[in-house]
């Protein structure tokens, strides 16, 4: 028996472990919640320089903002040469220039573009997870897959790991990146 189309999935670990998850009926919301919200954290740091971040809050959070928002753009775009190579970095820095353009700042504006990025890889990964099975696995297995996904991107608080993610929140602490079951207790719950 297979251990499961999971195993050959070409993405990160935090990934895999999603889509493993979601394929194992055992694992409930709060578990496959917790692995999503695991896998943007992690992708997140992989994905989006420090520099990269440092640069958009100095200009979403600048003490004196200037009067035209096309200065504000043009520091975006001087951002952009840090992102080479970096996916998510680079749908950030897209963000935050739309969002510099509708004419959102300050703490606000940097909480949306973040939020519109991790919102955006959090669907591209899913529709990347779900081709995936469509090739390798039936297709009772990959509707089961992506509904258990999308419910649990849809748990994950996106707007404070967004604040979290571009600085203005303490990150959570560090340690076990999703619970674990150690207690017999603490098993699949019955109904």
């Amino acid at each position: 028996m297979s251990d499961g189309p999971y195993r050959s999935l070409p993405m990160s670990r935090g990934w895999m472990r999603l889509a493993e998850f979601a394929e194992n009926v055992n694992f409930d919301r709060a578990d496959t919640g917790a692995a999503a919200s695991h896998a943007l954290r992690t992708t997140w740091t992989n994905e989006v320089p420090a520099i990269v971040v440092k640069g958009l809050r100095d200009v979403f959070l600048e003490k004196e903002p200037g009067l035209f928002a096309d200065a504000r753009l043009a520091r975006v775009e001087a951002v952009v040469a840090e992102t080479a190579g970096y996916g998510l970095g680079r749908l950030l820095a897209a963000h935050c220039s739309s969002v510099l353009a509708e004419g959102l700042t300050g703490e606000a504006g940097l909480t949306e573009a973040t939020k519109r990025a991790l919102e955006s890889y959090a669907a591209r990964s899913m529709r990347q997870i779900e081709e995936h099975y469509c090739r390798k696995a039936s297709a009772r297995l990959t509707a089961q897959v992506r509904s258990s996904i999308s419910d649990a991107i849809g748990s994950v608080d996106i707007t404070a790991l967004a604040r979290q993610c571009a600085g203005l929140e303490p990150p959570l602490r560090r340690g076990g990146s999703i619970r674990k079951h150690i207690d017999i207790d603490a098993g699949v719950a019955l109904p």
